[in-house]
């Protein structure tokens, strides 16, 4: 009822989404849409529309994102684990070697005669096995930074279509009004699909949240792509929100650092190593109105 008083009463169209009763008890999702009309004298006539059963659709939307979300945090757990395999496996050598020269070193100085010679021949291997352990996990992390994953050469429109399709739910259900400019004669990039859809639902969802506090016919998010400099591919997430404080600009990548009461901070920085391990570039920045988050990546060879 809010969103249908404050549109009416504003002469906007509308849409929103919302559970009837069906004659035989059961409660479907229902797609409502108003469009104002106007005679020839700019007198207000009324609305036309109309309400669509969408329930089998809200459902499938539900499936594709539970599937969605569930194959990021399986990939995100088989990462975790060959890496703390690999590191385990990598370092179990220099470890072992500095446990067992250390223990040579303490006997050779618990001798009735101690041998300083020895002990500090044993000293010296631990350092050595130190050493060679820092290298070991200096390499890992070196590894650890590319992105493994199968590249493809992907449409960053079908891409962020797709993800649209999977936050609508989240947009109706926020009174979100969506606009897009979408430039199609813009090349392919090569990326993880599943990783950006990741970032592209982390960036919509954030930008839903900075406007829940603004009245919901005020709630715009547009999303845009096009041909930036150094022939990169821009994409852009505006919301009409509130804005980000300057002084928290610079600090809303570091990991940890929320503003929400909830969050663990650890959203945005993710996205910002995804892009990055992609060769490209995520920032934020302040709009006429809100924030604005734009992606920059290199557009596939």
């Amino acid at each position: 009822m809010d969103v249908y008083n404050s549109h009416f009463n504003a002469r906007k169209e509308f849409r929103m989404q919302y559970r009837l009763r069906r004659h035989d008890g059961a409660y479907r999702w229902i797609d409502d849409t108003g469009i104002p009309r106007f005679d020839g004298n700019g007198a207000f006539l009324g609305y036309i529309g109309s309400c669509t059963d969408i329930h089998e659709y809200r459902k499938m939307q539900a499936e594709l994102l539970r599937r969605l979300l569930e194959n990021a945090e399986l990939n995100r757990q088989a990462d975790s684990a060959m890496l703390t395999a690999a590191i385990a496996h990598e370092i179990d050598q220099p470890l072992a070697g500095i446990v067992a020269m250390g223990a040579a070193g303490l006997r050779w100085l618990d001798k009735e005669n101690p041998s300083i010679e020895k002990a500090k021949d044993a000293l010296s291997g631990i350092v050595q096995a130190g050493r060679h352990a820092a290298e070991i996990i200096e390499s890992l992390r070196r590894v650890s930074k590319q992105d493994n994953r199968t590249r493809v050469p992907l449409s960053v429109n079908t891409l962020i279509r797709e993800v649209l399709t999977l936050a609508e739910i989240e947009l109706q259900n926020h009174h979100v009004t969506l606009q897009t400019s979408l430039d199609e004669t813009i090349p392919t990039v090569l990326a993880d699909r599943i990783q950006l859809q990741q970032v592209m639902l982390n960036l919509i969802k954030n930008a839903i949240e900075a406007m829940t506090s603004i009245e919901t016919n005020s709630r715009i998010l547009h999303l845009k792509t096009e041909l930036g400099a150094s022939s990169n591919i821009v994409i852009s997430v505006q919301d009409s929100g509130p804005g980000i404080e300057p002084e928290n600009m610079a600090r809303i990548f570091d990991r940890f650092f929320t503003t929400k009461p909830r969050g663990m901070g650890m959203g945005l920085a993710i996205c910002r190593s995804i892009i990055e391990a992609h060769n490209g570039r995520l920032w934020a920045e302040a709009g006429d109105q809100g924030s604005i988050f734009r992606i920059s990546l290199p557009c596939n060879p």
